[in-house]
């Protein structure tokens, strides 16, 4: 998985996946995001899949470009 942040970005974030929309499990947290560009390692399944941000790094919230989603 490729997250590609613009200036705001998420020190402390999860990776979670859902079959449903209502269900999130969590497939990959950190406190020590970097912003820029990082590349991923996870593991897991479902239809769908968000960030969680915890952790703002600047005031501004959380701001993604895009992130993208690999798999078999």
């Amino acid at each position: 998985m490729v997250l590609n942040w613009e200036a705001a970005y998420a020190s402390a974030f999860q990776i979670q996946t859902s079959n449903d929309g209502t269900t999130w499990t969590s497939i990959y947290s950190t406190t020590t995001g970097t912003g820029g560009t990082q590349t991923l390692n996870v593991t897991g399944s479902g239809r769908y899949v968000r960030m969680n941000g915890t952790q703002r790094a600047t005031p501004y919230g959380y701001s993604l470009w895009e992130y993208q989603v690999y798999g078999s």
